[in-house]
Formats: C-alpha cells, structure tokens, sequence
C-alpha cells in the first residue's frame, strides 16, 4: 500500500518539543505515511539544528514562504494543501485557515498546540480536531468548540527510549573534567524568560553555600526573539559568584547524551504547555525537581516520579536539591519511578499509535480491499445493535432486506458510517 501524504506547517522551525515530536512522527509513522514540512516564517539568529536533524532524515522542509508576504503565503499554501492526506498546523499558525477557505476540497485539518495560548487562538470552525499535548491544552481548545468538544483530543509528546544510554555517563563525565561521585544538576531547553533560569542560577548560589561540590550545566541556546537574555543570564552568573559551578553549553544535538552525565534535571518554568524535557529526564532515569506547570502536573508525581518546589522560590529549590545532594537512593528512587511513567505514556511505541488511530481516523479506507472493509463494518454494526431492535417474528424486515437494492444497500451504508463519525471528520464532509 502506498503512504499517505502528512503536511506539517510550522510558525519556527527551532529547537524544542514540537520540532522533536515532528522528527519523531516522522521516523516511526513510516510506511504508513510520509511527512513533509513547511515553515512560514524566519529570523536571524533562529537555530538550523531541527532542519538539519529533518534533513538527515531525508523529511523536505520547505522553507518559500520565507520570502513570501503574508497573503502571498497563503496563496502558496493554498496551492500546496491539495497535494496531502492530512495537514496539521503547529504553533498558532495563522495561515493554513484562510488557505484551507480557499479550498472547495480540503484535506482533513489537525491544529497541535503545545501551549494553552495556543489553543485558545484563532477561529477553529474548518479544524477537525485539535491535538493537546496535556489536558490543559486540550480543554482550553475545547472551549473554543462548545458544539464539539471531543474534537479536541489529548496525544502527549513522545520520546524516542532507544535514544538514550546510560553507558554515556563515564564518557560525558570526562568531557566536563567532573569526577564520578560529584553531584551534576542539569537545566535544558531555550534561554527563555519564561523559562526562569534566573531563578536557577539563584539557587545554585544558595546551593553552593552549603554545597560547594555540585555541579552545574545549563543546555540550550538563546531565543532568537531576545537574544540579549542569554547575556544576561552570562552576566547574572558571574555577579552570583557561580560561574566556576555553572557551565553553559549552548544548543546541543546530543541532549539525551548528556542527560546520562546528569544526577538530576531542575525545571523552574512559568506557562509551559509539557515541557517535553521531563519526558527526556525520564527515559534518562534522571531525578527531576520542577514547579507544577500545566503538563509538569500530569506528568510528576510529587515524591514518587519527581519533586515539585513552588514557583519564584529559589531558596525552597537550593534545600531540595541539598537532599538530592546527599541522597543517591534518592535520585535513583525518582529517576526509576519517572522512567517507568515514560515507558507507559510518552514512549514512541505508546504515543505513536494514538497518532495512527487519529490519522487513519480522519481519512476513507482506500484501495481494492475498501468495499469488503465497509461490508464488514455494517455487519459488525448490524450485530452490535442487533438487541435494540424489535423482534421479527414474521422475518418480514429480513426479507424485506435482502429485496433492497444495490443503490439503497449503499445508501444505508453511507448513512450508518455518517452516524458513526459523530465525532469524527470525513473528506466528504469537507467538500
């Protein structure tokens, strides 16, 4: 059977959660389907990491909407969103709707949203259904469809478990000149304000008050909407008197490397969506300790899977870690628990075929097989409802079925599969 055709269209292409899960989708939904992608916009300064990752995988990125004014990139769109399956649109986009208006025909429309802000733009009367990578997320775009709420569906963000080594440990241990029993604390993800990596530098300072030996390493680059914060996070270190604890690493391709060098991961961040790096710590066996955020929420269980410190507190998270510090059992405890979280809900061989069924879902059964598929379909219907029919004893109804004509018998057929996708979209609908 030939793949079908998945377009992916991005706001940014840069380094986080939605990005990874596109590589991801794109490695394991072969042969099933393929995966294109599109981004509409750029700016100088934005990481070429994801694209070369994509690349590698030989997934086209196309980046012409960016020389392309806005209604020149809807108008491109609307030329390309014929050619696919499905489109899915990420990041509040906000060209792919007054393209798909466009359309006489429209493939069926997916939004994914990793933030609640996220769900809650734009109008959502041509999406078929919206993917929330947590629960807040999903509800959030819920109400924006009160006459469709199911439409919004939960499929958190997956992690790769085969990516990640534990054996690495010695090897990135030697890369940062750190000896084998010295405490290493590890922060990843863009240098965003919203990230408050202030806040864990702050801590670190406190930290090395009663701690001196533990180690820092701080993993990402900046935002490419305001550069100048990763200075000043530079600047914010030395003047904490930190700088020889705390090591900046820039973007890296190789996160869940240096994840197996870490004792613990610290997430201080405001206004997340799921933080995708929780699951990442997680597949690494790696204690976490994070404020309670939307998806950390769901993802942590305080003192089982992880420990969760309040938010602006950089006092209350330097005496967490100080226990972590002093306490391998511990680390190990947590790191354990939260790895046996990610195998049974984030893992790929999990997450991907939630992905499946939506796809599948949204799309007609294709090739020779399609008509014995849909008479299979109605007997199985037929039988499932077979007790909330009236009895028959004259068999009239039966006979009267098998004088149904070919056409009626097709007509029936159409109005059950209909009645059957209350909560689901069909190309047919979409004309």
């Amino acid at each position: 059977m030939t793949g079908r055709r998945l377009l992916f269209v991005l706001h940014w292409l840069v380094v986080g959660g939605e990005e990874t899960e596109v590589r991801l989708l794109a490695q394991h939904l072969r042969p099933q389907w393929t995966l294109d992608v599109v981004v509409c916009h750029w700016r100088p300064g934005m990481p070429e990491q994801s694209q070369t990752e994509l690349a590698r995988l030989g997934v086209p990125v196309d980046t012409t909407p960016y020389t392309l004014s806005d209604e020149e990139t809807v108008a491109y769109l609307a030329r390309l969103i014929p050619r696919y399956d499905v489109v899915v649109a990420c990041q509040a986009v906000p060209y792919v709707h007054p393209a798909m208006q466009r359309l006489s025909r429209r493939p069926p429309f997916i939004e994914h949203g990793g933030l609640v802000s996220e769900a809650l733009s734009g109008p959502k009367d041509l999406t078929d259904r919206y993917v929330g990578v947590c629960a807040s997320i999903r509800d959030a775009a819920a109400s924006r469809m009160p006459d469709r709420p199911w439409d919004a569906v939960e499929i958190p963000s997956m992690v790769d478990l085969g990516e990640f080594h534990p054996g690495c440990r010695e090897d990135v241990r030697r890369e940062w000149d750190v000896a084998p029993d010295v405490p290493v604390l590890g922060w990843v993800g863009r240098l965003d304000r919203k990230k408050r990596v202030e806040d864990v530098l702050a801590a670190a300072e406190l930290l090395g008050r009663t701690h001196p030996e533990v180690r820092w390493v701080i993993v990402g680059g900046p935002n490419f909407f305001y550069p100048e914060h990763a200075a000043e996070l530079h600047r914010l270190s030395g003047q904490l008197g930190v700088s020889e604890q705390v090591r900046f690493l820039g973007d890296r391709a190789d996160v869940p490397r240096l994840l197996a060098g870490m004792d613990a991961l610290v997430w201080l961040s405001e206004g997340e969506g799921m933080p995708h790096i929780l699951a990442e710590a997680g597949a690494a066996a790696r204690a976490v300790v994070a404020t309670r955020d939307n998806g950390s929420g769901q993802q942590l269980v305080d003192g089982v899977s992880g420990l969760f410190v309040p938010s602006r507190d950089p006092a209350a998270v330097a005496d967490v870690l100080g226990r972590l510090a002093e306490d391998t059992a511990l680390r190990n405890r947590l790191g354990r628990e939260l790895r046996r979280t990610v195998e049974s809900r984030y893992a790929a061989d999990v997450v991907v075929p939630q992905w499946l069924d939506l796809l599948n879902g949204l799309v007609a059964p294709r090739g020779p097989s399609r008509r014995r598929r849909n008479r299979r379909g109605r007997a199985r219907e037929l039988a499932e409802h077979a007790e909330d029919r009236p009895p028959d004893p004259s068999g009239r109804a039966q006979r009267t079925a098998q004088r149904t004509s070919k056409r009626s018998r097709l007509m029936t057929l159409s109005h059950a599969a209909t009645k059957s996708c209350t909560n689901r979209s069909c190309p047919s609908s979409l004309a």
